[in-house]
């Protein structure tokens, strides 16, 4: 199996655009802001909850990591999770961020549904469990 990888605030924050970084900038020491560290865990667990939920074996050694071709999708969830929890987040909310959150908010959800095949990808079945979407149920809460 492929190595999962971690998702850092840099990952995050090279995604963002000017408006954004200096919104996260200002946030940074108002202890009332939901901090971006918290969002990135809660995000990555939903993805890992996801591929479990999806019955895929994963290989997951630390805590906070993913599989390396979800960054993107990560990082989209993480974005928007994070303007919505900031207070000036709401100015700075886009159509393509949204678009981009809600195509990878769709993907997981199909994942967990087991909706969706991957290539290559090995699926087990899990005697005694039914399928739900605990993941993702309620993800655009924060």
């Amino acid at each position: 199996m492929i190595p999962w990888i971690n998702l850092t605030t840099a990952d995050v924050l090279a995604q963002f655009n000017d408006s954004e970084a200096a919104a996260y900038d200002a946030a940074k020491g108002d202890p009332a802001s939901t901090s971006l560290p918290t969002i990135i865990a809660l995000v990555v667990n939903q993805i890992y909850q996801a591929y479990e939920d999806g019955g895929r074996l994963v290989d997951r050694v630390d805590p906070g990591t993913l599989p390396p071709g979800e960054k993107n999708r990560a990082v989209a969830l993480v974005r928007w999770k994070y303007l919505l929890a900031l207070p000036a987040g709401r100015a700075l909310q886009t159509a393509e961020r949204q678009q981009a959150h809600d195509a990878a908010e769709a993907y997981f959800l199909k994942m967990a549904r087991r909706q969706l095949s991957r290539p290559g990808a090995v699926e087990m079945a899990r005697t005694g469990r039914c399928i739900h979407t605990r993941s993702f149920d309620g993800l655009g809460q924060t």
